[in-house]
């Protein structure tokens, strides 16, 4: 089964779960392969003002301009998408991917990090986006992330990793 992780990160805590969940879906099988690729957000989010403009472009579902895909993204048998929660919905850089190549994902699974709530929000936003239903989804607190401590977010990222390899791996 190849697997596609396509996330974005403004902060790094979405970068550090999708990179965990590539981690245990390696560790899962020797038939699993995983490429991780980050989604480059053209616009520059940094700092407050960067922030504010982020969550204003995420709530009025806006695209952004995003970096070249490396990957060829109907290579694979499942797409993870990876993204923050931004206005109780997903941000900028991964709705663009998935309206890019919509037509290219047969199957996902998606990831959202969050201060405290919106991953509903973000997760039907991607679905809608990427044209189908996840397999499954895993939605992490930030706190949890940043805290290093593996049993505030270890075993959830373990058990979507499962889920997926057995939803996913009858290729």
């Amino acid at each position: 089964m190849r697997v596609l992780i396509a996330y974005y990160s403004r902060t790094g805590v979405t970068r550090k779960t999708c990179s965990a969940v590539a981690d245990v879906l390696r560790s899962l099988d020797d038939s699993i392969e995983v490429q991780v690729e980050e989604i480059e957000d053209r616009t520059d989010r940094s700092g407050a003002r960067g922030y504010l403009a982020g969550g204003k472009d995420a709530m009025l579902r806006r695209p952004t301009e995003i970096g070249p895909v490396e990957a060829e993204v109907g290579s694979f048998d499942l797409v993870v998408i990876g993204t923050p929660v931004w206005a109780w919905t997903c941000a900028p850089a991964p709705r663009t991917f998935c309206e890019q190549f919509a037509q290219q994902i047969d199957r996902a699974a998606f990831v959202a990090t969050m201060g405290g709530s919106g991953d509903r929000g973000a997760f039907k936003a991607l679905a809608e986006c990427c044209g189908v239903e996840p397999l499954a989804t895993l939605t992490l607190l930030e706190k949890h992330v940043k805290s290093d401590d593996e049993e505030n977010y270890r075993g959830r990222i373990e058990e979507f990793a499962r889920e997926l390899a057995t939803k996913a791996g009858g290729q």
